[in-house]
């Protein structure tokens, strides 16, 4: 007998569809939020903050020759140019390196910014008092910019049927950076971090227009300055907050306004179940979308109940999770109050 294929269609997308229902029931719903976090360090306790010059890494420190021979003379002529050409290189990376640090720096409205050439100027002096509570020093610990060389074949030849060759240059940096925060009552370093990184310019026939090491790296230099921000002034940062799955049509019905972004109704609903089944998922996802408001006592208080009503390990590893966030967002508070009664700026004009 002739099948028809009109029938086998339908079958199949039936079969595809029950099949994609599963796959989506089986997921979980995960909520995503936007969390503005205090500033790493308790600038709230301190006034004033500087940021001093970075360092090349000739003046972080030199090579030790111990394990390694001293250069020829043809060698050490080549790599002295190669020296001079990187050293100009490094001035001027940190040239804009602390051009825009500072500039952050006097930016944030919670700061109270000091001319570094007043701190330098009371640490020479040893005696003086330092104008700021906290100040900003580091360098290049490491520091490499070479221009290399290639030379190809363009196809062509010229009237002695050589192949005409092309030269192509291009610049390869690497360079990793130190900071520290120093508080200058105690002279206690109290952040450090060490960051590397490294790229490539594109290649081009005029060696002359070949990229800076600036050029090639500024976007990370500055993903290590809003690093050091961090440490001084609030940011935001993302988090994911993952529902528990179980069954029945109220659960789901839960979780696919939640799914929605219907946090309200959906917390709801999860507390609702919780109060007439006391199901453990049910009161874990309602703690976790109070989180996902910033209600961090409502969600603590419903957490510690689940965790005492269930026993479950989920519900306690979460309580102290949730201890956290709390404290956190009260040094937000904190944060933020001290600086809107903060004084103006005691900096000087650049």
């Amino acid at each position: 007998m002739k099948k028809h294929p009109v029938i086998q269609r339908p079958l199949r997308t039936a079969g595809f569809l029950c099949i994609a229902a599963l796959l989506l029931a089986s997921c979980s719903t995960t909520v995503h939020q936007e969390v503005e976090r205090p500033a790493n360090l308790e600038v709230e306790n301190y006034n004033a903050v500087s940021a001093l010059p970075f360092r090349t890494s000739t003046e972080m420190g030199t090579a030790s020759y111990d394990s390694t021979p001293v250069y020829s003379f043809d060698e050490y002529t080549r790599r002295q140019g190669e020296i001079y050409s990187s050293q100009n290189e490094e001035k001027a990376l940190l040239a804009k390196l602390d051009e825009q640090l500072s500039r952050r720096l006097l930016l944030a409205d919670n700061l109270n910014y000091v001319d570094p050439k007043d701190v330098e100027y009371a640490l020479r002096q040893r005696s003086a008092k330092i104008p700021a509570d906290l100040y900003i020093t580091g360098g290049l610990v490491e520091f490499s910019s070479t221009i290399e060389k290639e030379s190809e074949d363009t196809g062509e030849t010229d009237k002695e049927g050589k192949p005409v060759l092309k030269t192509n240059y291009w610049r390869e940096v690497s360079a990793t950076l130190l900071y520290q925060v120093v508080e200058t009552s105690t002279n206690r370093v109290i952040s450090k971090e060490k960051y590397s990184c490294e790229g490539q310019s594109s290649k081009t026939s005029n060696w002359k227009q070949v990229e800076s090491s600036y050029s090639i790296l500024s976007s990370k230099l500055d993903s290590f300055i809003t690093r050091i921000m961090q440490d001084f002034t609030p940011y935001t940062e993302s988090k994911s907050l993952t529902l528990l799955k179980a069954k029945g049509s109220d659960m789901k019905e839960a979780n696919k306004l939640a799914h929605n972004g219907k946090l309200v109704p959906a917390r709801n609903k999860f507390l609702s179940i919780y109060r007439s089944e006391h199901l453990f998922e049910a009161g874990y996802n309602a703690a976790l979308l109070y989180e996902a408001m910033e209600l961090y006592d409502e969600a603590l208080a419903l957490m510690q109940d689940v965790w005492q009503s269930s026993g479950d390990s989920r519900a306690k590893e979460k309580i102290r999770d949730l201890q956290k966030e709390r404290q956190a967002a009260q040094r937000l508070q904190l944060q933020k109050s001290s600086s809107s009664t903060s004084s103006s700026s005691s900096w000087t004009s650049w």
